[in-house]
């Protein structure tokens, strides 16, 4: 038996063991927030995952609880696979448990199973097939599993003020083949304190990143819905009226998804103010604020806030409204931007914050994170591909993203992984469901399992690469 089938044999054994502990971790709603780094619920995932790495003997470390660190090989150079073991909330609409690993087929579904528990445990199945076989690299492998990448990568940032960055490192967050660059993330939130008192409330998503299911906007009356209806309908949009006394609930449905991929979401921000701004009764002032909902989160792209760009790199930035809430008389509204690198950031905060004005909006808070582009020449990364290219044979090329990962934190740093699969159609779930960010969250076991066979690969085209680096030192001659 060759080596290949050695691999592949290995793997198929260990699937449902694989599986068992991808489960271990989706069980717990391990949702990071903002203002809470370490909740229980993160804590607790990064004790699980400890408690899985020991039991195939590997020594592992917990680095303040912002990362947990499991640790193989040794030598003078490190390579670093970054991973996360926190989650997005889960949301409204979810047809199989969130907090459940349920299979079907070769599917997984859960929030967490592709984003980013599936490949973490994938990665640690490599290294306990290297270990299981006695495969010793010449340099260090840290696997880091990270506690807050989805609130701002702060866990990241900690880390690197206390240990060093890698020689070398990739992120198993992303699709293969290879993400050599990422757009810039901004922030911004938007208020107005003065909302007519006809508004009692409006409510929308839960985290920053993504586009939420569901709007509920909640006024003192009964509104003519008129042709409102009839456009929902075309749209394929439903939406709920519930009367308590005098106050009247409407929910307005969308297409939740992450605030990078506005092309695969509806945001029900947005919607709700297109349709609802058409109702009979409302006043001015109540349709005004309708009025920039719609424009600030309906499209996607920032073509209605005059910040539309492109990029013959890049592509389009995208704007997403992803989190409405109300504060007394003041509503809030976070924006999630995706920009190019090519992008002044500067000035388009100025140009969103202009028109935001104009409907007594104001950018009372801003986060940025600067986009990169990387280069694909070096040689650890074309050790990657070839791992890739040896093992999938699809011919599909590097590229660059609007999501963000840790690569854009870590020194000498890629993105390599299994992503989402791109066809499920056969679960027969509602558009909007099944991808990153998105309800019944899905990731394929072949790919996980063919995502082991590469990394095994790619470490060991590392370890060939990093012996003839340390041949070369030791013979300057040769």
């Amino acid at each position: 038996m060759d080596r290949e089938d050695k691999i592949r044999q290995w793997i198929d054994a260990h699937e449902e063991e694989l599986v068992r502990d991808i489960g271990e971790l989706v069980k717990i709603p391990s949702v990071s927030r903002p203002e809470q780094e370490q909740s229980d619920d993160v804590v607790e995932a990064a004790h699980s995952m400890i408690k899985i790495a020991a039991q195939y003997g590997f020594h592992t470390e917990n680095c303040d609880n912002r990362c947990v660190k499991i640790l193989y090989g040794d030598g003078e150079s490190e390579v670093q696979v970054w991973g996360h073991l926190d989650v997005v909330p889960a949301g409204e609409g979810w047809i199989y448990p969130p907090w459940e690993c349920t299979r079907k087929g070769d599917f997984l579904i859960g929030r967490g199973v592709s984003d980013n528990k599936g490949a973490v445990i994938t990665v640690l199945y490599c290294l306990r097939y290297m270990k299981e076989h006695n495969i010793k690299p010449c340099f260090r492998i840290s696997q880091i599993c990270g506690l807050s990448e989805e609130t701002g990568m702060a866990d990241a940032a900690y880390y690197l003020t206390k240990w060093p960055a890698p020689d070398f490192g990739f992120v198993s967050d992303c699709r293969f083949p290879l993400c050599y660059g990422e757009k810039g993330r901004c922030v911004v939130i938007l208020e107005r304190d003065s909302v007519p008192e006809g508004i009692i409330d409006m409510s929308a998503g839960e985290a920053s990143n993504s586009v939420p299911a569901e709007a509920v906007i909640r006024i003192d009356r009964s509104i003519d819905m008129g042709d409102m209806e009839e456009e929902a309908l075309r749209l394929g949009v439903i939406i709920r009226r519930e009367v308590s006394g005098s106050t009247v609930s409407y929910t307005i449905n969308g297409t939740p998804g992450h605030a990078a991929a506005p092309d695969r979401c509806v945001n029900p921000i947005g919607l709700a103010g297109r349709l609802l701004k058409r109702g009979t009764g409302l006043k001015e002032e109540e349709k005004h604020i309708l009025e920039f909902l719609q424009k600030a989160c309906l499209d996607g792209y920032g073509k209605e806030l005059g910040i539309a760009a492109g990029d013959p790199v890049f592509e389009d930035l995208t704007c997403a409204g992803t989190v409405l809430e109300m504060k007394g008389r003041t509503v809030c509204l976070t924006m999630d931007i995706r920009y190019q690198p090519s992008v002044n950031a500067g000035e388009m905060v100025e140009q969103l914050r202009k028109a935001a004005e104009c409907y007594g909006f104001m950018v009372t808070a801003e986060e940025h994170r600067d986009g990169y582009c990387g280069s694909i020449d070096s040689e650890e990364v074309k050790a990657l591909l070839a791992a890739y290219d040896h093992v999938v044979k699809d011919g599909k090329k590097p590229y660059v993203m609007g999501g963000n990962t840790y690569a854009g934190m870590i020194p000498n740093t890629v993105c390599f992984g299994p992503g989402i699969p791109k066809d499920y159609s056969e679960l027969g779930l509602p558009a909007g469901h099944g991808g990153g960010h998105g309800c019944d969250e899905i990731q394929s076991v072949s790919s996980l399992k063919k995502a082991m066979e590469v990394y095994i690969h790619a470490f060991m085209n590392l370890n060939d690469l990093y012996k003839m680096r340390s041949g070369k030192r030791k013979n300057p001659e040769s």
